[in-house]
């Protein structure tokens, strides 16, 4: 049974991902997690289900899943599906379906052709504001849910933050009591500029402080940029949003472009220097507006 969505069929028997009746070129692994998550959506797949299916018997760690999760945000994001991160669940397609709505014109018997003019006005007014109210209800609603969404992803991104800062710490201590400390560097210059002197303990630590980087913080600061790319009127609600999305930005650009191909770093770090620092006080914002329109 083939599948369709947008622009994308599916055909789960010979595994093949059709865009526009031409096969995607996102690789083997990104494509069976599309074929899952369509096919169990709008129900969340569990991340245990999704190592079955996609890597079957063999054995990786999360970040291979968010690498994928990561490349199929970006390939689908142009044609509004998303890849939404359930916190503790798991992940799922959403936007899958443009909803419209038509009133139906009812056919009257041979007793109703008297219904008076004004009548029927009066009715189709009221049908009008009936159904622009319960529009704007559901894209209040579709709005709190994605803000929701939003103040999740950044509480795993910020959890995973703190994590980090704790290996970057202990990292340093080791280092400051048998090497020189320039304390006007910048924790991604001393680490970089120390890693052919580090100890065997020392790089597992660097190693450590790395994983963040490559696996919580980079999908969910991606997933944070699509959400708000996705939803303009986020972006009109929350007024340090655009400055969130230059942040993210440049700390994505960063990653593909510097830190991915660079394993001397142990860190990745976007802030006054670069001129996109985390703004100070969205985060309030975002958790306000949520209270306001709960």
């Amino acid at each position: 049974m083939k599948l369709h969505i947008g622009p994308y069929s599916v055909d789960p028997t010979n595994t093949k991902v059709l865009k526009n009746g031409k096969p995607v070129k996102w690789g083997e692994k990104a494509s069976q997690l599309f074929m899952l998550l369509l096919r169990n959506s709008p129900t969340t797949t569990s991340k245990e289900a999704i190592f079955d299916y996609v890597w079957k018997d063999r054995v990786v760690t999360e970040n291979s899943l968010y690498k994928i999760i990561s490349k199929l945000r970006q390939e689908l994001a142009a044609d509004g599906i998303e890849v939404e991160s359930v916190f503790g669940e798991g992940y799922r397609l959403t936007n899958l379906t443009e909803i419209s709505e038509s009133t139906e014109q009812v056919s009257q018997n041979k007793g109703g052709y008297a219904m008076h003019l004004i009548g029927g006005s009066i009715l189709l007014l009221i049908t009008s504001v009936l159904m622009w109210w319960l529009m704007h209800l559901r894209q209040q609603d579709h709005l709190l849910a994605k803000m929701v969404e939003l103040d999740r992803t950044l509480a795993v991104t910020k959890q995973a933050f703190i994590s980090q800062i704790n290996r970057r710490n202990e990292l340093g201590e080791l280092l400051q009591q048998r090497l020189p400390w320039r304390a006007e560097d910048s924790w991604e210059k001393r680490f970089y500029g120390y890693y052919d002197q580090m100890n065997e303990q020392e790089r597992f630590l660097c190693q450590q402080t790395r994983a963040y980087s490559e696996g919580p913080l980079l999908e969910h600061n991606q997933a944070a940029l699509d959400l708000l790319k996705a939803n303009p009127d986020m972006v009109e609600a929350l007024p340090l949003a655009p400055d969130l999305m230059t942040h993210l930005t440049i700390w994505l650009n960063k990653y593909h472009r510097v830190f991915a191909d660079a394993e001397k770093m142990c860190l990745l770090y976007v802030g006054v220097e670069d001129g996109a620092s985390y703004p100070q006080g969205f985060d309030q914002q975002l958790k306000d507006w949520i209270i306001e329109h709960q």
